[in-house]
C-alpha cells in the first residue's frame, strides 16, 4: 500500500495518519531499508496488517496507561507499536514508534 495520510476500506472505516505518524513511518522505513534492502517494504506490509486488524477490531488493542482513549497496537515481526485513537468514523494514528522509544516519547501522543 502506498503511504499517504488516509486509507479507506469499503467506505466503512478510514485510517488516518497524522503528521507525526507519517514522519515516524518514513524514519522507520529508511532505518530498516538502510539495515537491509527491502526491509522497509516488509514494514509497510506489517503495518497494512495492523491497519486491517484495527479497521475490523478498532478496540482490540489495549489502552495506554494514563490515557482514556489512546490505544497501542503491536506491529508483528517488527519492534514497533502504533498509537491511535478510535474515532466514530476513523482510526486516528498518532505515532508509529520503536518499542524501545515508545515509553520515552509517550508525551507526544496528545
Amino acid at each position: 500500500m502506498g503511504r499517504g495520510s488516509h486509507r479507506s476500506v469499503a467506505g466503512v472505516t478510514e485510517v488516518a495518519l497524522g503528521p507525526r505518524a507519517v514522519a515516524d513511518l518514513r524514519a522507520a522505513r529508511d532505518h530498516h531499508d538502510s539495515a537491509r534492502h527491502g526491509l522497509g517494504r516488509r514494514l509497510d506490509d506489517a503495518l497494512d496488517e495492523v491497519f486491517s486488524r484495527l479497521e475490523a477490531f478498532p478496540r482490540s488493542a489495549p489502552l495506554v496507561a494514563g490515557y482514556t482513549d489512546v490505544r497501542r497496537a503491536v506491529v508483528r515481526g517488527f519492534p514497533h507499536v502504533v498509537f491511535y485513537r478510535h474515532r466514530p468514523d476513523w482510526i486516528d494514528v498518532l505515532r508509529i514508534l520503536h518499542a524501545a522509544r515508545s515509553h520515552a516519547e509517550g508525551s507526544g501522543l496528545t
